[in-house]
């Protein structure tokens, strides 16, 4: 069994920020199922597709972390093309678009799969090369709606389970174990292929990773100025646009600079791969949720808080902080420091889901900003570092 190290240093190449295009698509077009005041079944579709375009992403990431260079560059087109066609079947999901949108995610993971060498094993990243979940995706090509969504989110379940309890050492010995029995039946070693573990090069990850928030960030951004661009400024649409800025500064520096909860920050760290991304899945959605509802709030800034808007803007900040204090203690840290910061950010922003209708939404967004600005002032508390350690 031989090992291969990543490259020391290495930054995103132009390919793989050319990939990354898809993503802006892919969260502006999801963004505009939450646009009309959700209800819990619009919101839960959402979580479910951005889960399922997440996963396609990082699939094809990890292989361009790991590999690197020219072997990242035959599978980018048509993983694009595959991530574009779920993107475009977004706005029809309800509709004739769903088998599209099943039809691309199977798509996505055979591809993803098939990149890989034979014999190569992601340690970091077991989910790679394991494709249980998306048996689901497969049968629900042949059922109805309600029941095509139940089989997806079974099969982005196992997919989350995969990825949270297989043991990427566990996955190396297997593959050894069977290619010995494949000697062992075949009388020689010719033409079977050497188990070679790969790791993830987490420096390099961990910019791929904050792109990816970089753009959901730039979600909020774009949903804040298209609405400014076309209402007229008054007091109440300048006091929320700012409040908006505001919220997203604040979030990007607790994101980005401080590597709060699921979005890492090159260090030393104490969580395993895996774990860090699953974290990220869990806050990028957050963040996009939170995207939305600066959309939704800012279309109306006058008289009391729009229900749909109170709710995506709360309901989002809520689990973002969540996911901080899941981080937090995966982490070890200190639950007196974690509680010094988490109880008041968590117990402000309820409160504000609770009475803000009563008043403006530009008042609650600046009510929200205080609650990150208080996660930033007990920030140096919050431990929430990637990974180095190998396997897990």
């Amino acid at each position: 069994m031989s090992t291969c190290q990543p490259p020391v240093e290495r930054h995103a190449s132009w390919t793989e920020l050319f990939f990354d295009l898809v993503v802006v698509a892919g969260v502006l077009q999801l963004s505009h199922l939450l646009h009309d005041g959700p209800s819990a079944a619009d919101l839960g579709l959402y979580v479910l597709l951005y889960l399922a375009f997440w996963i396609s992403w990082v699939c094809f990431t990890v292989y361009g972390n790991v590999e690197g260079g020219r072997d990242w560059t035959p599978g980018l087109l048509p993983a694009m093309l595959g991530l574009a066609v779920m993107v475009a079947a977004v706005p029809g999901i309800r509709a004739d678009h769903a088998r599209a949108f099943a039809l691309a995610y199977i798509f996505l993971r055979w591809l993803s799969g098939r990149l890989w060498r034979p014999g190569r094993v992601v340690v970091d990243w077991p989910l790679a090369q394991l494709g249980a979940g998306t048996v689901p995706w497969i049968v629900s090509l042949w059922a109805d709606t309600p029941t095509r969504y139940g089989l997806w989110a079974l099969g982005l379940a196992l997919d989350l389970l995969i990825m949270l309890t297989t043991s990427g050492s566990r996955v190396l010995r297997l593959a050894q174990e069977r290619m010995d029995r494949l000697i062992r039946k075949r009388g020689t070693a010719e033409r079977v292929p050497v188990v070679e573990a790969a790791y993830a090069d987490v420096p390099h990850l961990v910019e791929r990773l904050g792109l990816f928030v970089i753009i959901v960030l730039g979600e909020g951004v774009i949903q804040i100025t298209s609405v400014a661009g076309e209402a007229v400024w008054h007091a109440a649409l300048v006091r929320a646009a700012a409040g908006g800025f505001a919220l997203l500064i604040g979030l990007w520096s607790m994101s980005l600079l401080h590597g709060y909860g699921g979005v890492p920050k090159d260090g030393p760290g104490v969580l395993p791969v895996r774990v860090m991304m699953a974290l990220h899945a869990a806050t990028t959605c957050a963040l996009a949720v939170l995207a939305a509802g600066l959309g939704l709030g800012l279309a109306h800034p006058y008289g009391h808080t729009p229900e749909g808007a109170r709710r995506l803007l709360c309901g989002s900040l809520v689990g973002y902080f969540g996911v901080g204090v899941l981080a937090a203690a995966v982490a070890g840290a200190s639950w007196r420091r974690t509680l010094r910061w988490a109880l008041p950010c968590l117990g402000l922003t309820l409160l504000l889901a609770g009475w803000s209708g009563h008043f403006g939404v530009g008042w609650l967004i600046w009510g929200l900003t205080a609650a990150v600005a208080w996660q930033l002032l007990c920030a140096s508390g919050v431990p929430a570092r990637p990974a180095r350690r190998r396997g897990a």
